[in-house]
């Protein structure tokens, strides 16, 4: 058999050479992309916060209901909350009956004569404010409270957010919206 002998020689003589070759091709390719390359232009979208509802946030009744504290003193649009109870002609309870929270009725509402069911399921539009004493007082002051309980149940909710809403809209039964209907959304 014939002995060829080792390539190693042949391989190591190569090595440094075919090391610069590679860098070099890679360099020029990087070089070749620069000159060639055209720029883009990046267009920045901007999200409008505000909804044409105004609302600063649009949620799920779960996801308010969560923290809405972080809410406070902003609108917000709460979709598909329960009426779990009522608090007077004025107020009334939403969310799991555990762990209810308290909703008031705006001026125009009242004035339009709109109202809720127990268990209806409606989207809220309103502004987060906590509750207070004085609240209270004023809430008292303009009738909220047709009898001494109902202002006992509200004291519940002192030192607490609550939703002053400007705009309810009753759900269909399948769960969607009807169209945006703030007029009388149920009879007592």
């Amino acid at each position: 058999m014939a002995n060829y002998g080792s390539r190693k020689g042949f391989a190591d003589r190569l090595a440094l050479p075919l090391m610069v070759l590679a860098f070099l091709v890679v360099g020029g390719f990087l070089y070749w992309l620069s000159v060639t390359a055209e720029p883009t232009e990046v267009v920045i979208v901007e999200e409008d916060t505000t909804r044409e509802s105004g609302a600063s946030a649009i949620l799920d009744v779960e996801d308010f209901l969560s923290d809405p504290g972080q809410y406070q003193g902003r609108i917000v649009e709460v979709l598909g909350a329960r009426v779990a109870s009522r608090l007077g002609p004025q107020a009334f309870w939403i969310g799991p009956d555990d762990n209810p929270f308290l909703v008031k009725m705006g001026s125009d509402l009242l004035e339009a004569g709109s109202n809720v069911l127990v268990e209806q399921r409606v989207d809220l539009i309103g502004t987060v404010w906590m509750m207070s004493d004085s609240t209270l007082v004023v809430w008292d002051s303009l009738g909220a409270f047709p009898n001494q309980g109902d202002r006992i149940v509200a004291e519940f909710a002192v030192g607490s957010p609550f939703l002053e809403i400007m705009e309810v809209r009753s759900q269909a039964p399948g769960g969607g919206g009807d169209g945006g209907s703030t007029g009388d959304v149920g009879s007592n």
